[in-house]
């Protein structure tokens, strides 16, 4: 008996289903590629939106820089113009003296001004390099602008920086290596020191202002070392500064930290504790305070 109009109806029904299911699926399968497509084209958009910003912010640094480089310059090409003028004055006065009626104070006079028309042109080269470098978007550009301007800028500027970096200076280094009078000199630095940025010792010397000399003792990442780690860590915190209220501060986090993880540290706690306690009362010698903290940690290595 063959199939009846029933089987074949039926038949034709779950073909249809079938093919209804598989549809189904691609179309799923298409919205979730679709879904993703979308979600890496939303991503790809925020990402260049990201960029332009970034261009953008350092399109205006640029500017800002370049801005800054133009008044500096002119301001610079001024000066060498009247170091120039004043040059030129002298050589005609020199012109009218006779030779034997050249005094000392006038030669020194042409003097100082050669130095600082070398220096000022010094200056204008290193500006013009610098300038260049911005303007060619070279890597690194930015930077290195900014280290010029802080280096050849404002006086104030330059002498906080030599103090920085040397730590202690004296006010006729800091008027030689300016080419500028003691007077001056005494000027920026008053400046300095009434914005805090400097103090000065015997009214000679410059130190960096207390705010640059105090560290911060680093608690949390001792407490989780060893100790005789920890007596490195402190022997490095003495070496960079002589500070002493920060230096206290160190050997009493050291002491503390030490005296919980080290059994049997008795005599050397007592050691540290009296150390301490002289420092307190007046500050001694970094060189031996650090040549004992180094007997410290030999001491801690023999009690671990």
């Amino acid at each position: 008996m063959g199939p009846t109009m029933s089987d074949d109806g039926n038949e034709r029904l779950r073909e249809k289903t079938m093919l209804i299911a598989s549809l189904n699926q691609k179309m799923e399968a298409l919205q979730a590629q679709l879904t993703g497509s979308q979600k890496r084209a939303n991503q790809l958009g925020a990402h260049v939106t990201e960029l332009e910003q970034i261009v953008a912010q350092k399109d205006s640094e640029i500017q800002m820089l370049e801005t800054q480089l133009s008044r500096t310059k002119g301001a610079l090409d001024t000066v060498g113009k009247e170091m120039q003028g004043i040059k030129a004055e002298q050589t005609q006065i020199l012109a009218k003296k006779r030779p034997e009626a050249v005094g000392a104070s006038v030669k020194d006079e042409l003097t100082l001004a050669e130095m600082t028309i070398g220096l000022l042109r010094k200056d204008l080269k290193q500006f013009s390099h610098a300038a260049t470098a911005v303007l060619n978007k070279e890597e690194g550009a930015l930077e290195g602008l900014r280290e010029v301007l802080l280096e050849v800028g404002d006086p104030k500027y330059r002498i906080l920086n030599m103090v920085l970096n040397k730590k202690s200076i004296r006010l006729e280094e800091i008027a030689s290596s300016l080419v500028i009078d003691m007077t001056e000199a005494l000027k920026h630095v008053d400046a300095l020191q009434s914005a805090g940025e400097v103090q000065i010792r015997d009214g000679n010397t410059v130190l960096p202002a207390q705010k640059y000399l105090e560290l911060k003792v680093p608690k949390d990442v001792w407490s989780s070392m060893e100790p005789t780690d920890i007596f490195q860590e402190l022997e490095e915190f003495v070496g960079k500064t002589d500070d002493t209220p920060s230096i206290v501060d160190a050997m009493e986090t050291a002491v503390d930290i030490v005296e919980q993880k080290l059994a049997r540290s008795g005599a050397l706690i007592f050691q540290m504790r009296r150390t301490i306690d002289a420092w307190k009362k007046q500050a001694g010698n970094v060189e031996e305070l650090i040549y004992t903290i180094k007997d410290w940690k030999g001491r801690a290595q023999a009690l671990g």
